[in-house]
């Protein structure tokens, strides 16, 4: 075979070759293409091409068999691994297909480079710029799979991908490894590939293989992936190792660690810092180290593996997490990661916060005597941020490890004294320890506080130590005793020592008391033993106790001691200690007048309530004493000066509050101005306050003061006061008036009342001062306004079109300045009012308000008046004459012009009608496209055809000509009338035109109603063997039409009877009618024929709906909403059943006490409707796109109402409400291109769309949205669908089983009363009835005879009784006949 070809450029020699080998590889090269390593055996045919190129080049042959470097040969040898498949169509139709995978290699993609691609490229920039993202990321966004037919390959055909080989959501794959396979099948069925019911198959070795064909692809992409990708480098290879913290077993070895990688260009390395994406949380920290599983000895490319990080900051989590590579966000700067972890950094334990509640405070390096207690003491935990914790801060989800804090006294012996751990109290906002009374050993300490996790009682976290606090201190005896050594022994317990020693000691009430317990040997040692528990009991107050086992000492608090007082009378208690071991026992008397501090006032102020003072002066020396309720005066002590508050300043000197002195107060410098004082005594709940008047000093200067500092021109300031000022020598001018002391008086209110504005100044002169002051003068109020600027004279405006130029009006006052008052609201009044004007925007500047506005109305004179309002009052304006001309270019009218006397026979052709469209001013338009020209035609009701003309137009292009279609077939009365589209929203229409469509010549004989296929017999009877009776034909009516009796018909024939009309005027001849009987002599067997027929229709396989229905046939009960109604196309069924998935379930009910009793009985799992709760409007809105009969667009897609597609196989009037309610005016439309343009136009006709379904599962909501899972129906083996209706056929022999069941029924009748008839004639002939007919006429006779015989004037009762006896004898007739 050989092929030239004429090359007019040098370039095209290697294209035309590669092209060509490409489209004829697998035609030259065999099944198995051109493989480099094994060929393997190849079909013998040659295909050499010429390349002729122009003189002086010679002509140049090549075989195709020869080309290497086409696309076909490159894909096979780049490619290291196969997946075979095939594809079986429902039309039994075979398609083989093979895909390859083209891995990543160190620093590049493999997947062939198309050279034809890139030549384009260069040929034409703008594609180049299109695909140069593509040429770089392998396939890129071309189709997987080329079409070969015959080893040939189809120009122009691909498929893109299948369902099965896609990267769908979820995937786990990189994105890139579905983009390095390359493909092709062996057939071009692309449309048949992507039908639903394709069936696609691995196959192995030339063996199909079981199984879901997309879990096949995908794990032999995930095994291409990590098997032949090198696309990380690892370096620095250090060891191999076993990971425990693998879950998998197999998978825990063995695994090689590296220093560092090469990833796309960057280089990863321990150490360095780096951020985690797609995790949760986002990770921040260093390298580690690097993970690839495998046995390596030094550097290697690979794809995949993992990566230690220790995650930073490490003092807040303390532990390194393993992620894998492609987790790294290779988009993190350094500067980005530091900053994350500053901040995270920052919420870390950073310090501890010591407070002493009781301001006793112990310094560093404290010296204390022996006995002396410490604390409480507070403790707060600060971040950097100075913010206090309670926990570690939260990562990721959850909260943060607990913190405590522990306190641990050391005397430096290495002696450990206390260790208490404390937990975050809430109420009180830290952590507290209460207060150590056991330090009575001489000696140097040390107190510790320690931060720790509480699960770990650790100070240590994450490598970090946590915040600590020292407190180094000595505990000394008293100074002037001599140190003596003595070696001591200590004895059993033999006394109690409590101190204070007082007795009776005095205690405040409202507060506890504490005592100070040892455990005395015989020689006044303390001893320490086992069990020394000693007790305290106070009257009145529940029993303490202390245990004083390990040290011999130990402190008793009581309870607050609160009793009443009477009249200022001290109170004694007795309190008793114990120590049941030693059964030593001591009593102590609680005594003093300081137990009643806190029941009356504690402060005592010696001034007057109110206080005159100097304005901005200072109050000093100010001194308190505190009294208790006795009215003794009680001494100021450290802890109770600690207590003294006062309101009108935070800065107070403890030193000043134990001498009685308060803080100085500095009073107001405005003499209006009363400040509220008080003292308090904090923990008691007791003050006392005062109020000081400020009064003022002699003036040294005047000072005023403007409450505004711009007025309008005509507006008065306020009255202004002025009064002396205080001793800093100001006097204050005011815009009120105030009634305040002496040297007071007034300014009245100064204004402008005429002038330009602009700044003014005001000179206030008092005395010797002079003050002077400048306000801003501004325009007055609104006055009037005036025209700076409006369009050229005189002012013309076409009809419905706006003023180009806009009015420009001025806000002026009434002496003409400018005024930016935005208050004002400037509106637009015509005369005559017949002018029609749409909104108007009014743009407001600081002094101008843009007015362009169109109008609309009939042609004349008009007079624009400008008026302005502000607060309901009137602001004139000018006035402006307005000349409103017909636009010639705006369509007002369609003329329609017609044969008014033509005939419109049916079935025929139209007349011309030539369509004008009219302007404004009266003449045709000739700029609209004849497309726009819209013919409706109907026959009452709504629009049923229409014609959109696209017509011929005349010569001069003034109208359009509509001719050449054809009338209804349809006779009687039609309506025509023409549109025109003027704009997206705009439609005109002509004149409605009625027209008598009149019947044209006979073609055809039919009946006024297709008559039932009759069934006759071989009888006598007339009935069984009638065809017709009564049937109007067209043309002739016939009254009864039978077969001949002894018809020879054969039983179960169907038979046609032709009526075959000879009209000898009709200028064609007329169809004849059909007319199709049975003839039948066996009713019944014709019945089990037809009966198993539609049982065998019946039982055929069809969709049914498979929710289960336990509740139909119940009282008031209809069934659940799936079976309700049946749906003919399976499309439309399933995109219904799942537009309502959430109703199909739902049981409808009658009533509402139906409705409760099911959900009663399911305990109100079942959903339940009831009809006579629901309510749906009557009757049938026409679709969105119809209105008044008329169709505003051609719809596209076929819309019709969904509803309309159900079929109610009963309850029709129940059903119509329920699924009104359910769908409402859902549509149904074919596709989604078709609903998307179909919700366009409604909306653009200012038209609410309802939600739309396609029969391709589509849906668009109401509110215009679409796309996305939840608005695509799934494959409706998925759902739960409605049934199908049974086909036509069955209801067809439904009715002729009906028709045979009822004729069999009449004939059974009518032979029965034949039989009942012959019965009754041959009574009536039998000798018996013949002798009582006899006897009967005997008895008139002789009843006659007595008759004539007896006197009318006889005797009634002999009459009686000949009536009597004649009366028995005719009911015995009687009733014998009726027997008969």
């Amino acid at each position: 075979m050989f092929m030239n070809w004429f090359c007019q450029k040098r370039n095209l020699r290697g294209k035309r070759r590669t092209e060509k080998n490409h489209i004829y590889h697998y035609y030259i090269h065999g099944i198995n293409g051109n493989i480099f390593t094994n060929p393997g055996p190849r079909p013998e045919i040659d295909i050499q091409i010429t390349l002729r190129e122009k003189s002086p080049r010679c002509p140049r042959a090549i075989n195709l068999r020869e080309v290497d470097d086409d696309m076909q040969t490159l894909y096979i040898n780049s490619a290291k691994d196969t997946f075979e498949f095939k594809a079986s169509t429902k039309d039994s139709g075979i398609v083989e297909g093979v895909m390859r995978y083209h891995p990543f290699l160190f620093d590049r993609e493999t997947y062939p480079t198309d050279p034809l691609a890139v030549q384009d490229a260069d040929d034409d920039d703008d594609d180049y710029d299109n695909e140069s993202g593509e040429l770089h990321q392998a396939r890129g966004k071309r189709p997987i799979f080329e079409c070969f037919w015959n080893g040939r390959c189809i120009p122009y055909t691909a498929v893109s991908e299948f369902d099965w080989c896609s990267r769908g959501k979820g995937a786990k794959l990189p994105a890139e490894c579905y983009r390095r396979v390359s493909g092709l099948t062996f057939m071009d069925l692309e449309l048949k590939l992507k039908e639903k019911d394709t069936i696609f198959t691995r196959v192995v070795n030339g063996q199909k293989q079981r199984g879901n064909i997309q879990k096949e692809f995908t794990q032999w992409l995930q095994s291409c992936h990590e098997k032949w990708d090198k696309q990380i480098k690892f370096l620095g290879y250090k060891s191999t190792v076993t990971r425990t913290d693998v879950p998998t077993k197999k998978m825990q070895q063995p695994w090689g660690t590296f220093s560092s990688i090469e990833w796309d260009g960057k280089k990863y390395k321990t150490g360095q810092l780096m951020r985690s994406q797609k995790t949760l949380p986002i990770l921040y920290g260093t390298v580690v180290q690097f993970f690839l599983f495998g046995n390596y000895k030094g550097d290697v490319f690979a794809t995949g593996g993992q990566v230690e990080v220790s995650l930073e900051p490490r003092a807040l989590h303390g532990k390194t997490k393993i992620i894998p590579i492609s987790k790294i966000d290779k988009t993190a700067t350094d500067e980005a990661i530091k900053k994350n972890i500053e901040i995270a950094s920052a919420k870390l334990p950073e310090k501890l916060k010591v407070h002493w509640p009781d301001s006793n405070p112990w310094p560093q390096n404290a010296v204390r005597p022996a006995g002396t207690l410490l604390g409480p003491v507070k403790v707060e935990i600060l971040n950097r941020n100075g913010d206090s914790l309670s926990r570690m801060p939260s990562v990721g989800q959850g909260q943060g490890k607990k913190l405590v804090v522990q306190l641990k006294i050391v005397q430096h012996a290495d002696k450990e004294v206390v260790s208490f751990t404390a937990e975050h109290l809430v109420k009180y906002s830290g952590f507290w320890f209460k207060k150590i009374e056991i330090l009575r050993d001489l000696g140097e300490y040390t107190l510790s506080l320690h931060t720790m996790i509480s699960e770990s009682s650790s100070t240590v976290f994450g490598g970090t130590e946590l915040p600590s606090y020292k407190l180094n201190f000595t505990i000394k005896g008293e100074e002037n005793k001599k140190k003596k050594k003595f070696d001591c022994q200590i004895c059993n317990p033999h006394s109690l020592h409590v101190t204070p020693e007082d007795n009776p000691m005095t205690v405040e009430n409202g507060n506890p008391v504490r005592f100070n317990v040892e455990i005395h040997d015989e020689a006044g040692n303390i001893t320490a033993h086992t069990k020394q528990i000693v007790r305290c009991e106070v009257e009145g107050l529940p029993l303490v106790s202390t245990d004083c086992s390990s040290t011999g000492a130990g402190q008793l608090v009581t309870k607050p001691i609160k009793l009443k007082i009477i009249k200022q009378e001290p109170q004694t208690l007795r309190v008793k200690f114990e120590m049941p071991v030693s059964k030593n026992k001591q009593s102590r008397i609680l005594s003093g007048s300081n137990i009643y501090h806190n029941v009356s006032s504690l402060l005592r102020f010696p001034i007057r309530e109110k206080i005159e003072w100097l304005a901005g002066g200072l109050m000093e020396n100010l001194f308190y004493r505190l009294y208790d309720e006795a009215g003794r005066e009680v001494p100021l002590t450290t802890e109770i000066a600690s207590k003294i508050k006062v309101n009108w300043t935070g800065d107070v000197n403890l030193e000043d509050l134990i001498q009685g002195k308060l803080p100085d107060v500095q009073v107001p410098t405005q003499v209006h101005e009363v400040r509220f004082y008080q003292v308090s005594y904090q923990d008691q709940s007791v003050s006392v306050s005062f109020n000081i008047v400020p009064r003022p000093d002699e003036p040294t200067r005047l000072k005023a003061t403007l409450l505004q500092s711009k007025v309008m021109l005509g507006e008065t300031l306020p009255e202004v006061s002025e009064y002396e000022p205080n001793h800093l020598g100001i006097l204050f001018l005011r815009l009120c008036l105030f009634h305040l002391m002496t040297h007071l008086f007034f300014i009245y209110s100064p204004g402008f009342q005429s002038g330009t504005p602009g700044s003014r100044e005001i000179c206030f002169t008092y005395r010797s001062y002079v003050e002077r002051v400048k306000v801003d003068v501004n325009a007055g109020v609104p006055a009037q306004l005036k025209l700076v600027s409006e369009p050229e004279k005189p002012l013309r405006v076409l009809n419905d079109h706006g003023i180009p130029t806009p009015f420009l009006v001025q806000l002026c006052d009434k002496w003409g300045n400018p005024s930016p008052d935005q208050r004002v609201v400037v509106e637009l009044k015509s005369s005559p009012p017949t002018l029609k004007r749409s909104t108007f925007p009014i743009l407001s500047q600081p002094s101008l308000v843009r007015v362009l506005f169109p109008c609309s109305s009939t042609r004349g004179y008009y007079q624009l008046e400008f008026k302005g309002s502000l607060n309901m009052k009137p602001i004139p304006g000018p006035s402006v004459i307005l000349t409103v001309i017909p636009d010639p270019n705006k369509p007002v009218s369609l003329s329609v012009v017609y044969d008014t006397s033509a005939r419109f026979p049916a079935g025929d052709k139209f007349p011309a009608f030539s369509v004008t469209v009219v302007s404004d001013e009266g003449s045709p338009i000739t700029t609209f496209n004849p497309a726009a020209v819209t013919m409706f035609l109907w026959k009452g009701g709504p629009v049923v055809e229409n014609y959109s003309l696209l017509r011929k137009v005349n010569m001069v292009f003034v109208f359009f000509l509509c001719r050449d279609k054809e009338i209804p077939e349809d006779a009687g009365k039609h309506i025509i009338q023409f549109s025109l589209r003027v704009n997206k929203t705009k439609v005109l229409f002509s004149d409605q035109i009625t027209i008598n469509v009149e019947p044209n010549q006979p073609v055809k004989l039919r009946p006024d109603s297709q008559p039932p296929a009759p069934v006759v017999s071989y009888s006598k009877d007339i009935a069984r063997r009638t065809l017709v009776e009564n049937m109007t034909l067209r043309i002739m009516v016939s009254s009864l039409l039978a077969v001949m009796e002894n018809s020879p018909g054969e039983d179960g024939t169907l038979y046609i009877l032709l009526f075959k009309p000879e009209v000898s005027s009709a200028s064609t001849s007329l169809d004849p009618f059909e007319l199709i009987f049975y003839f039948c002599n066996d009713i019944n067997r014709m019945l089990e024929e037809k009966s198993a027929e539609a049982n065998r229709i019946l039982n055929m396989p069809r969709r049914v709906c498979s929710i289960p229905d336990h509740f139909k046939g119940q009282q008031d009960v209809l069934g659940m909403v799936g079976h309700l109604a049946f749906v003919q196309d399976s499309d439309a069924a399933r995109v219904i059943s799942w537009h309502i998935r959430g109703d199909m379930d739902c049981v409808i009910t009658k009533t509402t006490a139906a409705a409760r009793r099911i959900y009663d009985y399911t305990q109100g799992r079942q959903q339940v409707m009831a009809l006579d709760s629901v309510y749906v409007p009557p009757g049938d809105r026409p679709l969105p796109h119809i209105r008044n009969g008329h169709m505003l667009f051609d719809p596209p897609g076929n819309p019709i109402y969904a509803r309309t597609l159900l079929i109610y196989p009963q309850d029709q009037e129940y059903c119509n409400t329920v699924f009104k309610n359910l769908l409402g005016d859902t549509i149904l439309i074919d596709d989604l291109d078709s609903a998307n343009n179909y919700r366009k136009a409604v909306v653009q006709n200012k038209t609410q769309c309802p939600t739309i379904l396609t029969r391709q599962g589509d849906r668009i909501s109401s509110r215009g949205k679409f796309g996305g899972a939840q608005n695509k129906a799934p494959p409706i083996n998925t759902l739960q669908v409605f049934g199908a209706p049974c086909p036509q056929e069955y209801y067809t022999l439904k009715g002729q089983i009906d028709q045979l069941s009822h004729y069999r029924l009449t004939l059974q009748k009518k032979e029965r009363s034949a039989k009942d008839r012959e019965e009754h004639l041959q009574n009536m002939s039998s000798p018996e009835t013949k002798k009582n007919q006899q006897e009967m006429q005997a008895k008139q006779r002789q009843l006659e005879e007595i008759e004539s015989k007896t006197n009318k004037t006889g005797s009634r009762e002999c009459w009686r009784a000949i009536r009597h006896h004649s009366k028995e004898r005719k009911t015995e007739f009687h009733i014998r006949r009726g027997r008969l």
